[in-house]
């Protein structure tokens, strides 16, 4: 009888240690994922994300040239191609909407039969959009509209961009000679990363795919060019455009002398960082291009990583990881993250999701303060708990003597 009552003695104490061990590791859990330090997406993963904040208008105002037959054309043949884009087609009438914050980029068109319309970017560039008029307005329309959504180049980007680590934009510039140093400078970038992608957070099989574009191809490739923000002509300098996820753009265009492996270099180990790795929110959401992101697409990225970027609780969850991270305002190139250290106070400006609503403003203050008292509390309750039960133990075994 007391054998029997030893051994139950003993299993008690056993499980009793069991249970502290798993408390106190579900308490260490609890405070990693309450403090976003056990991120599970990498930035090329969030980067596939829409967030609502990337959408481009294409604006025809209603200014009496134009009839109301086609402006009803324009609503029905732009809701269908723009249909799985990052665009939307909008009908401005000047006599009606006056407070529309869209009126600023109205232009008067020369004389002509169709009007002109405005393409407006995610980061306020304008581009005015000139209808062919020697068609007539549904077969103008709908050219117009396939040069918006689709091109050779960002079509190369989609069969890529999923399974491969990114894709290089790599525009020629005027001079052979520049463009073979730059080809060159990006070949030994991708060298040097594929050295690191079995390293990674989440490793990469496939390396980035360089997409050249030549300067033949500047014509067809006119809306990508300018939403990757180069303008340019023949004696233009080549550029890099280092791009991930759903046609996001890391960083800066890299132009002429801004053309470094190691600037490349960092912006690709950048894309393949886990979320929290401390890079600022303007980089880490680069602006997307004009792009068409149909179902199999959106098919292969839940293949490929596990997640639906487009699942509203997947989005969500990026958002609280990405209310977190430092901004900055300054878009130009920041060259203390491009080549070392750098200091900076971090503020955390409000970001707005599909539904209009925003996440709390943080700084960095709060969030360390938060982080340090989480911290606290959480090694004073294992504290409390590994005494407790030391305390059950030691009565269990004196019983036992």
């Amino acid at each position: 009888m007391n054998i029997g009552i030893k051994i139950y003695r003993k299993e008690k104490g056993a499980a009793i240690i069991r249970i502290i061990k798993h408390f106190s590791v579900f308490i260490l859990l609890l405070f990693f994922h309450d403090n976003g330090i056990a991120c599970r997406y990498t930035v090329r993963e969030i980067g596939f994300a829409d967030f609502g904040k990337d959408s481009y208008q294409l604006i025809l105002f209603k200014d009496g040239t134009i009839s109301e037959t086609d402006i009803k054309l324009f609503e029905n043949i732009s809701s269908a191609a723009l249909l799985n884009t990052n665009i939307s087609g909008k009908v401005i009438d000047l006599k009606k909407e006056k407070s529309s914050p869209f009126l600023k980029y109205y232009h008067r068109s020369d004389k002509g039969q169709w009007p002109d319309l405005i393409f407006v970017s995610p980061v306020e560039k304008v581009k005015v959009l000139r209808l062919n008029r020697k068609e007539d307005f549904t077969q103008s329309i709908w050219a117009l509209l396939e040069t918006i959504v689709t091109s050779p180049a960002r079509n190369r980007l989609k069969e890529n961009i999923v399974e491969s680590y990114g894709v290089i934009y790599f525009i020629e510039g005027g001079h052979a000679d520049e463009n073979r140093v730059a080809e060159r400078t990006i070949k030994q970038a991708i060298e040097r990363t594929e050295q690191i992608m079995t390293s990674l957070p989440k490793p990469v099989n496939k390396p980035p795919r360089v997409i050249r574009i030549k300067a033949d191809d500047r014509e067809s490739e006119d809306i990508l060019l300018w939403s990757l923000g180069w303008e340019g002509n023949e004696s233009k300098k080549p550029a890099v455009a280092i791009m991930y996820g759903r046609g996001r753009r890391m960083g800066p265009l890299l132009e002429g002398d801004f053309i470094r492996e190691e600037v490349i270099t960092n912006m690709l180990r950048f894309v393949g960082e886990d979320c929290e790795c401390g890079l600022d929110r303007t980089w880490m959401l680069g602006t997307m291009i004009p792009l068409r992101w149909d179902s199999d697409l959106k098919s292969n990225v839940l293949s490929e990583y596990g997640f639906d970027a487009d699942n509203p609780l997947v989005v969500s969850e990026m958002i609280q990881i990405l209310s977190v991270a430092p901004a900055r305002t300054n878009r130009s190139v920041d060259t203390g993250i491009l080549y070392g250290y750098t200091e900076n106070i971090l503020k955390i400006s409000n970001l707005a999701n599909k539904s209009g609503t925003t996440e709390p403003e943080m700084t960095d203050e709060g969030f360390f303060s938060g982080t340090l008292k989480s911290l606290t509390f959480s090694l004073i309750g294992i504290v409390l708990i590994t005494i407790a039960g030391g305390f059950v133990i030691f009565r269990s075994r004196k019983k036992n003597t």
